[in-house]
């Protein structure tokens, strides 16, 4: 009786791949994808602000709105200095006692004032306007007239921004917003289009 003997040159038996492959492939694609939507939610976001900063700049150099750094703490706490207020251009029938208003100093023109109305007296030429910052315990020592048929009348006030917001109004500065808002529009969409090459598998010779 012959025993059948294996050689040991014999090539071994090919290990079958194991049963968790397909599966262990799997966390590392779900890591891709939300890579892919992290991406393009931060991308829709730039774009938003980018959106927005060209917009509250073309607003605001179309006149319809006004924006102004406050320069002290005569309104705090409401306003506390450094803050910007967005003032909207409105009829100066529409003021009232409270509303807190851009105007410049009768006595120093070239300076802006962010005060609060406390008396409005009634002229032949226009209402008459009586103003005092919040934290003041006198009431400004001026009146004011308002120029022509609309006042600013500030709608919002965002704490902190500083006084950068002033050079919109200048020519340089509002060129440097737009091309700052055109950079994270281009860049917001060539993130969102970007897409990552495949690695290449490699393949291993025995």
């Amino acid at each position: 009786m012959k025993l059948a003997v294996r050689s040991a040159t014999a090539e071994p038996a090919e290990a079958p791949e194991p049963a968790g492959t397909p599966d262990a492939e799997r966390p590392a694609g779900r890591r891709h994808w939300a890579h892919r939507a992290l991406s393009a939610l931060l991308s829709l976001l730039v774009v938003v602000l980018a959106v927005g900063f060209a917009l509250a700049a073309y607003a605001i150099k179309s006149g319809h709105w006004e924006a102004s750094s406050v320069l002290s703490g005569s309104m705090e706490p409401k306003l506390p200095t450094g803050s910007v207020v967005i003032a909207q251009r409105e009829p100066v029938s529409s003021l009232t006692v409270g509303d807190v208003v851009i105007f410049h100093r009768p006595d120093e023109p070239e300076r802006q004032v962010v005060h609060r109305i406390v008396r409005i007296t009634p002229s032949a030429e226009g209402p008459v306007l009586e103003t005092k910052g919040d934290a003041n315990r006198t009431q400004d020592p001026w009146r004011v007239r308002p120029e022509g048929d609309t006042a600013w009348i500030v709608r919002h006030d965002v704490p902190y921004v500083g006084y950068a917001v002033t050079a919109i109004h200048t020519e340089t500065g509002f060129r440097i917003l737009l091309g700052a808002a055109a950079v994270l529009i281009l860049g917001g969409v060539a993130v969102l289009l970007w897409r990552p090459r495949k690695p290449t598998p490699q393949t291993t010779t025995p």
